[in-house]
């Protein structure tokens, strides 16, 4: 329903397509709520939706942030005890999301998430993140960084084990291909 004194005629819909309502026809329904109901409802989105909504409040948003916070600590730490390897970004947990980007020096961030890949089973995001400008200013242009994340179902165990993943790959130099 619009508000009082907006007509219908004045608001354009964003897409237009196929109705449940009139899929006979091959323009856009005036009548409402159709004219703005464009295709099919997402509706197994909106049951994913509802299910990651409910498993957020089931544990608590603090909860999950604690976890977050300690495992971007463990992460921060264990990757700045690493010589050679240079974390970008805040520092301090609380400050950031539970994604740190890093370089080592002197070798490339496409090496790195390789090795990281093929010979640890450690899955990493390199490059520069569709973020030229942020690359620009924090120094990493146009290489980039190799960025690691954690998520809700990520265990210190497995912090631990990405972690001397890079170490063993910073360690043991680069592989010639």
């Amino acid at each position: 329903m619009l508000g009082a004194g907006v007509e219908p005629e004045w608001i354009e819909p964003l897409m237009r397509g196929g109705t449940g309502s009139r899929s006979e026809f091959e323009e856009q329904p005036d009548d409402l709520p159709d004219k703005y109901e464009s295709g099919t409802p997402n509706g197994v989105g909106i049951a994913g939706l509802g299910a990651g909504v409910r498993f957020v409040m089931a544990r608590g948003i603090e909860t999950i942030r604690g976890h977050e916070v300690a495992l971007t600590r463990a992460l921060i730490e264990g990757l700045r005890a690493i010589p050679g390897v240079t974390v970008h970004g805040p520092l301090d947990p609380e400050l950031c999301t539970a994604t740190v980007s890093f370089t080592v020096a002197g070798r490339r961030v496409s090496e790195i998430g390789y090795r990281l890949d093929e010979e640890h089973g450690v899955l990493t995001r390199v490059g520069l993140h569709c973020a030229p400008a942020a690359h620009r200013t924090i120094g990493t242009f146009p290489e980039g960084t190799v960025r690691l994340a954690a998520g809700m179902f990520t265990t210190l165990d497995d912090i631990r084990e990405a972690v001397a993943a890079v170490a063993t790959v910073v360690a043991t130099g680069t592989v010639a291909t």
